[in-house]
């Protein structure tokens, strides 16, 4: 194992680096700033927040285009013009003043950020590495919580310091000119290394057919295993966006969202990493038959909990099921489609999950508006994910 990090240590570093980087294109990170931006360009909450759907669905669409670039172009060229135009919109964000040009830098920002930076990342992995496929996303994947844990103290020490204007600034300097060149260096062609790969019978466990996205397409079963992995960012977007909210009516601390959040990221990090070995041991398309029920029965005790406690036992719910989310969701569409077209394939995927964290806050406070409350929302998504287990669990799997 060790040796297997020591070897391939440039691409893992790649991949962890252009996660990490994602994180300024995420609804968190956004959310550092919304008061500032709101003050200085007098935005009401609605319009801020339409704003952002706009842009973050139009993100969606343009992925299903984009995102074939990782079958067609080199990944080193790919991920430095993806991280200097992640640089250029982070500069670009500083100079906002107006909410048409706020508009098209939240566009630039999520699709640079969110879309591509994690796309390219996943995907070029799942591409190099096959038996140790489940491993190696995990370890990426590690960006994610690293930027979750570090980005938010590092943008209000930054904001403190020189106004959230030039905090943008500086983001997008230290990416042009630290990230963008490091990357390249480190996707110089080099030889993969995986133990013993000739001898492991889980490499036999990829799809021998090299699918298509059309093909993919006309399947039922793609859109039943779809539905399961976008269960996860849609209703965790939806609940944490509405967090205040919730805090109110179950008259809990405000704080202790913020409080909690460290338990999610701690957890998340915990279970990618074994679930990255689980994939590896067995399969993505085996954990995906449970992986939903911790985070249905998170929902169901936050929905029914009273005290601040159950806050708690949520996000650890929460960080099991995201974890396990995240390297099936990196492996599953390799096994059962081939790595020849897993761009396309995989721009299907990565645009559903930025449409769906765009569409779940609005619906959620829709229903809200209309008096259905949050708690029974949230029972709902939670029978929700225990019935697209099922039947997962019991549909013969054909793939197309």
């Amino acid at each position: 194992m060790l040796e297997f990090f020591k070897r391939n240590h440039n691409y893992l570093q790649a991949g962890f680096l252009l996660t990490f980087a994602a994180s300024i294109g995420q609804t968190f990170y956004f959310a550092l700033y919304a008061g500032n931006i709101r003050e200085e360009l007098a935005l009401s909450h609605g319009l801020f927040g339409g704003l952002y759907t706009i842009a973050t669905l139009m993100s969606a669409i343009t992925m299903l285009y984009t995102g074939k670039m990782v079958d067609y172009i080199r990944i080193r060229y790919l991920s430095f013009a993806v991280l200097i135009f992640l640089g250029v919109s982070s500069i670009a964000f500083s100079f906002i003043n107006s909410a048409i040009f706020l508009l098209i830098v939240f566009y630039l920002l999520r699709i640079t950020g969110q879309g591509m930076s994690t796309h390219t990342s996943s995907t070029f992995i799942a591409k190099t590495f096959t038996s140790m496929r489940g491993k190696a996303i995990a370890v990426t994947i590690l960006g994610r919580a690293f930027g979750e844990m570090v980005m938010p103290i590092t943008a209000l020490l930054l904001i403190a310091l020189y106004g959230w204007r030039y905090a943008w600034v500086i983001t997008g300097v230290f990416i042009l000119f630290i990230l963008a060149p490091y990357v390249f260096y480190l996707l110089k062609d080099r030889e993969v290394y995986e133990p013993n790969i000739e001898n492991i019978s889980d490499k036999s466990k990829d799809s021998k057919v090299q699918y298509r996205r059309s093909d993919v397409l006309k399947s039922s079963y793609f859109y039943l295993i779809l539905a399961a992995v976008l269960a996860p960012p849609f209703i965790l977007t939806g609940i944490f966006f509405h967090s205040y909210h919730l805090m109110t009516i179950k008259d809990w601390s405000i704080e202790i969202y913020a409080l909690t959040m460290p338990v999610f990221s701690i957890l998340l990090m915990i279970f990618v990493l074994l679930s990255g070995w689980a994939v590896d041991k067995w399969s993505a398309k085996d954990l995906t038959k449970f992986f939903l029920l911790p985070l249905a029965f998170g929902s169901v005790i936050l929905a029914y909990g009273k005290s601040e406690a159950t806050m708690v036992i949520f996000m650890m719910f929460a960080g099991i099921t995201s974890g396990f989310a995240t390297s099936i969701a990196g492996s599953l569409w390799a096994e059962l489609y081939g790595t020849k077209y897993l761009g396309e394939i995989k721009s299907v995927v990565t645009s559903g999950v930025i449409a769906s964290t765009a569409l779940s806050p609005g619906l959620m406070g829709y229903l809200i508006d209309k008096d259905v409350s949050i708690e029974s929302q949230i029972i709902a998504v939670a029978v929700y994910m225990v019935v697209l287990t099922g039947l997962i669990t019991f549909r013969k799997s054909k793939t197309v």
